[in-house]
């Protein structure tokens, strides 16, 4: 398998900068990585955040545990976090393929000068 195509394999099956980083290119792998992970991380605690609000909300209606609230709440904290979920998730997206390509070009370039 060409060198390009593991890196863009790795960045594109394994984490975004995996194939920076399989070729070498440590300081632009975490370039993809840190945003990346910072993303992921802001979205579970944003997750969190509203599964905490939402046990708040059933202890203070008597905490008795009823599926039609449950949804009910789930419903609601999903149209407030909404816009903000897709844009972390639309910057995932945008990293994960742009270090797909670069893992790619880099790849190619380092074939072609023999490296």
């Amino acid at each position: 398998m060409k060198k390009a195509t593991k890196a863009a394999l790795l960045s594109g099956l394994v984490f975004p900068g995996a194939g920076q980083m399989y070729l070498k290119r440590f300081g632009r792998g975490l370039l993809f990585m840190v945003p990346v992970l910072f993303g992921v991380a802001l979205i579970v605690v944003m997750a969190a955040a509203g599964a905490m609000e939402s046990l708040r909300a059933i202890q203070a209606q008597g905490g008795a545990v009823d599926t039609n609230t449950l949804t009910a709440l789930a419903q609601s904290h999903t149209k407030d976090t909404t816009g903000s979920f897709q844009a972390i998730l639309w910057f995932i997206i945008f990293c994960w393929l742009f270090a797909i390509i670069d893992a790619y070009l880099i790849g190619s370039k380092q074939t072609s000068e023999g490296k």
